[in-house]
């Protein structure tokens, strides 16, 4: 029997919700493993269990949970916005910019899992799946 062809709303929607949780995960690791390259590895457990609790977070989002879904948006919302408004204190440089844009992006992803349709509509249809508690 032939399986009905998706949605394709919700493909660019599983799509989207995927690429907007992976930038947020990547912005959440990359000072920890820049930390690490530089050799300061000295809370490496420590750090590992951080990502592993995000990576579990993260997870919930993307099948439906809204609880993760709003702790999500409270830490990048907020993360993004101290980044964006403290990033005037490293000076004037490429570094201020970098801390700057990261913020921007931290908040926008973390915004467009809850008011993007697409993603919306995606995560609303992952909440929904039959065997979903």
């Amino acid at each position: 029997m032939r399986q009905p062809s998706p949605d394709p709303s919700l493909a660019l929607g599983r799509m989207q919700a995927r690429l907007s949780l992976g930038v947020i995960f990547v912005l959440s690791a990359a000072p920890v493993v820049a930390r690490w390259v530089r050799g300061d590895v000295a809370q490496a457990g420590v750090q590992l269990a951080g990502f592993a609790v995000t990576a579990f977070v993260l997870w919930q989002v993307y099948r439906g949970s809204r609880v993760a879904l709003f702790v999500t948006l409270a830490i990048t919302v907020l993360g993004g916005l101290a980044l964006m408004l403290l990033s005037p204190l490293a000076g004037i440089s490429v570094q201020t910019l970098m801390l700057l844009l990261a913020g921007l992006a931290f908040a926008i992803c973390g915004l467009a899992l809850y008011a993007h349709a697409p993603i919306k509509a995606f995560l609303e249809a992952q909440r929904s799946r039959p065997g979903r508690a």
